[in-house]
Formats: structure tokens, sequence, C-alpha cells
């Protein structure tokens, strides 16, 4: 029976950082389905701050470009399969030169 789990990370980015930060590694014979993912960015994030889900090096959400924001959430569903041993990572850009950027990422799936 498939197990529902969540993955949770608070992303702080330094001007002009950009990262890629492992978030989950999938347990040996098991398989992770994405069900969906949530971007809260606070007020003030002015569009500036990119965020992207990878399985890998292949990016998986948004399928095309990067989610941005500013006091908004983001709630998008997406469907990948990603097999045991595969790391899930977060992908960030800051474009501010000057200022510190954040964002919340909570990642749904299940654990089969």
């Amino acid at each position: 029976m498939p197990k529902k789990i969540s993955i949770a990370y608070h992303i702080v980015a330094d001007p002009s950082e950009e990262n890629e930060v492992t978030v989950y590694e999938v347990e040996e014979a098991r398989k992770f389905v994405t069900k969906s993912v949530r971007v809260s960015f606070p007020y003030g994030t002015n569009g500036e701050l990119e965020v992207t889900i990878k399985r890998g090096i292949k990016q998986i959400a948004p399928y095309r470009g990067a989610y941005q924001g500013d006091a908004e959430v983001i709630e998008d569903e997406f469907i990948e399969d990603i097999s045991s041993g595969e790391r899930v990572i977060i992908r960030y850009k800051n474009n501010n030169e000057t200022q510190v950027r954040e964002a919340y990422v909570l990642i749904r799936g299940e654990l089969e």
C-alpha cells in the first residue's frame, strides 16, 4: 500500500546565489511518485527568485521555465515516477544582486 509523504524545504538564497539542494533520495526497492508541488513566495520577493524541481539532472517541474512570484502560492500538480536511488533536487536562482530572497517548497507524493 502506498504511503503518502511530503518533503518540505525553506529556500534562503543570498544575493545572486544559484544552487541545487538534494531534498530526498528514494530508498532501496521503493519508488516515489510525485503528485504536486507547492511553492510559497513571501511578499517582497518581486519575482526575482526562480525555483525548479529536478529528478537527477532532468527538470520535472515546471515542465518549462521556473516558478516565480511575489506574495503568492503556486500549487502545481505533476506526476513523475522517481526510482530507487534517484534524487529529488530543488534548484533555485536569486536574480537580485543585493538582497536575500526566500521561498517555501512542499513536494507531495506517494512512496510505493
